[in-house]
């Protein structure tokens, strides 16, 4: 069975967070048999110096969350395609931490650290050319409902709760939208069991 790291998206942007020691170190993380790599980690991951062509390089997904009104980028690939995407990288294994969970790719030595003085603008500024797909869209919108959302919940039963998660199609979502959903499921279950008192 494989093994994941389960992580909130507040735990995500606080890993993303950088200094000039960390500046380009790239995360990856394990979902499943995939390896994410998020906000700033993705950004290195997609302009990493290689061969590939534009269309050949890493997909990036920008994500839908109440939590930030921008969302959130990642990119993703099984263990294989690590040498497709960082084939300087892995001629060198003191450049990589590997963990079962975990690895780190410590890439300063392909970069010019004058080109990312301010990366939170270098990330900002990239994000913003990035659109979300027509899933994300759709689920930005209902984000943005807000208030309608939350009386739209809390006038829910447990049978349209029941529709909802039949219908979810989990095998095609990865396992942060996976856990907003059951974090939405066990919230909604509770308002209907405190209206029901």
């Amino acid at each position: 069975m494989l093994k994941y790291i389960v992580m909130t998206i507040q735990e995500i942007f606080k890993s993303e967070e950088r200094n000039k020691d960390n500046l380009f170190d790239i995360h990856f993380y394990m979902e499943g048999a995939f390896w994410r790599a998020y906000e700033w980690s993705a950004y290195l991951s997609r302009i990493f110096p290689s061969e590939l062509t534009e269309e050949e390089r890493l997909k990036v997904l920008k994500k839908a969350t109440k939590d930030y009104k921008d969302g959130y980028v990642q990119v993703g690939l099984r263990l294989p395609s690590f040498k497709k995407y960082f084939p300087s990288l892995m001629e060198n294994e003191e450049l990589m931490e590997v963990n079962d969970k975990h690895i780190i790719l410590h890439a300063k030595s392909f970069f010019k650290e004058e080109n990312f003085l301010d990366y939170k603008k270098v990330l900002s500024k990239w994000k913003s050319g990035i659109h979300f797909t027509v899933n994300e869209k759709k689920k930005l919108k209902e984000i943005k409902l807000g208030n309608k959302e939350e009386e739209v919940t809390n006038n829910q039963s447990a049978d349209s709760l029941i529709k909802e998660i039949i219908s979810y199609p989990i095998e095609n979502k990865n396992l942060v939208e996976s856990l907003q959903f059951l974090s939405h499921i066990r919230d909604t279950l509770i308002k209907i069991s405190n209206k029901e008192r």
